[in-house]
């Protein structure tokens, strides 16, 4: 039995209006998955952003973590995204 794959989109894109196919493992914001879980979207975990500018904000701090010259660089700001995350949850 096949087992039929099907695409994810992008919240992020979608709240700025676009279709865009999910990067998954190749977003900064992708949770990888263990023995028991598949991969998940951290921005989906707070409950889907919805507000134009929350996304778009969001989508300029992927560009940045993409764009990391190095990796001490991308550990740094994915360090703050992180902390960001937490303290907005509290």
């Amino acid at each position: 039995m096949a087992m039929e794959q099907t695409t994810r989109l992008c919240r992020l894109e979608a709240a700025v209006g676009k279709a865009e196919e999910c990067p998954e493992d190749a977003c900064p914001f992708w949770e990888p998955g263990g023995a028991a879980l598949g991969g998940r979207c951290a921005v989906h975990e707070l409950g889907g952003v919805t507000d134009p500018a929350v996304a778009t904000w969001l989508l300029e701090i992927r560009e940045r973590l993409l764009a990391a010259s190095t990796s001490e660089d991308e550990h740094a700001m994915r360090t703050v995204f992180h902390q960001l995350l937490n303290d907005s949850s509290e």
